[in-house]
């Protein structure tokens, strides 16, 4: 057994991820800063916002992205 656990195979090329993962790239952003988004609550850093994913069809449907505003934009944090 372990053995056999240890024994993964061989390492996937790039073409073999790509089609496990669906081509998408790594620089890929599903949650790009937003313009339209709403605010969902204020801590001490400030506005914690929301909008929907730019993903067209999501593996989750409805699915959003949070990030914090700045400068009228609400981006993912860092």
């Amino acid at each position: 057994m372990k053995k056999s656990i240890l024994n993964l195979g061989n390492a996937l090329n790039r073409a073999e991820q790509k089609l496990i993962h669906g081509g998408i790239s790594s620089s890929f952003n599903p949650c790009p800063c937003s313009n339209s988004y709403t605010v969902d609550w204020v801590d001490s850093k400030g506005e914690v916002c929301s909008y929907p994913t730019t993903l067209a069809n999501s593996t989750f449907p409805g699915s959003r992205c949070s990030g914090r505003v700045k400068n009228d934009v609400c981006c993912l944090e860092h």
